[in-house]
Formats: C-alpha cells, structure tokens, sequence
C-alpha cells in the first residue's frame, strides 16, 4: 500500500484502551506512514469522531465506559441521523476471535475484523481493503 509510487497517508482513530496494545499499533501506524489520535476507550472515541476528521477507525472491542461495539453503533447511528452518506470505515481489533465474535462486530456496522496479536502487515492489508 505504502510503496514511494503510491503513498497514501491516513489520519486515523486509534480506539484502544489498554497501553501496550496503544504502543504496537502506534509503531505500525507510524511505519506504514499514518497520522492517528488517540482515544483510551469508546465514550471518547465517539467524541474525537464527532470533533475530528478520520479516514479509518481501528476499534478495540472490550473497554470500559462504552466497548467498541457500542461506540460503533454510536457512531452509525450519528452518521444516519445527521444524512453522512460515506460511512467511516471501521476495522474491529479484537482478542476475541469467534465466529459469532466477528458476527457481532459486522452487524454493529463494522467493516472488517482483525484478531489480537496481529502482525504489522496484517493491519495494512485489512486498512487497505477498507479504504478502497
């Protein structure tokens, strides 16, 4: 994705509550040349969408106050009722890895699914896919 040729440079929404998680995908953010900011857990997540403009969202799933999923919903419901067409798109990043696990993710309006630990190049496949 990254290539000199065809570099395309994202500004993305990190939604990760636990440090070391933030710390990984903070560096394979960085190598692949993408901007992020931060949000420790989804009430705040929901909050910088609404101030700020992302292309992508990376949302973990279990985190205290409001979890990934119900940020999500949130953040589709917003997106409704305020007539945005073009869909935020949504990469869940999550430790739980069952089928119904994903089911959940995708029926809450999440766009792909990307199973903890994951390698860098893992992440810049499920980022490119969404954003084309």
């Amino acid at each position: 994705m990254n290539t000199e040729e065809n570099k395309q440079t994202l500004h993305i929404l990190l939604v990760e509550d636990n440090e070391l998680n933030q710390k990984f995908a903070i560096a394979v953010l960085k190598r692949l040349g993408h901007t992020y900011e931060l949000a420790e857990n989804g009430a705040i997540g929901f909050q910088k969408f609404i101030e700020g403009k992302f292309d992508l969202i990376l949302m973990d799933i279990q985190m205290p106050e409001m979890n990934g999923i119900e940020a999500t919903l949130a953040i589709r419901d917003y997106e409704r009722k305020n007539g945005i067409k073009k869909q935020i798109p949504i990469i869940a990043v999550t430790a739980f890895a069952m089928e119904h696990d994903k089911r959940n993710c995708m029926e809450a309006g999440m766009n792909e699914f990307l199973t903890k630990p994951y390698k860098p190049q893992e992440m810049s496949a499920k980022i490119e896919k969404v954003m084309k």
